[in-house]
């Protein structure tokens, strides 16, 4: 576990991005810009009551993943957590799941 500032220890591994892009700068990276409301739903179509589960390759090492698990507010990032502890997810590069409750998502076909 390290905080989004220690990110270069860990960098060459695979990496779970817990918090939106507001408040994680990793998270910012690996969307691609610090979304906060309104622009949070225009980058990644996820509005309140909602949360995203989407893996991303090659953000920091080539050949491994990031996957970003955040919500519109916190308790939307409680869901997806738990949406990712409980049920079955495709971490592989290039999924997205967009959910409403912790037992609740659709992948999202891009």
């Amino acid at each position: 576990l390290v905080k989004d500032s220690e990110v270069s220890s860990v960098s060459s591994k695979n990496l779970i991005v817990v918090g939106g892009s507001c408040i994680n700068s990793v998270a910012a990276n690996v969307i691609g810009g610090a979304y906060c409301g309104a622009a949070f739903t225009d980058a990644t179509g996820v509005g309140s009551g909602q949360f995203l589960v989407q893996s991303v390759a090659d953000k920091y090492t080539t050949g491994k993943v990031a996957l970003v698990v955040a919500g519109y507010d916190v308790s939307d990032t409680v869901n997806a957590a738990k949406y990712l502890r409980t049920q079955t997810v495709d971490t592989s590069a290039g999924k997205k799941y967009k959910g409403t409750t912790a037992t609740s998502a659709e992948l999202v076909v891009q």
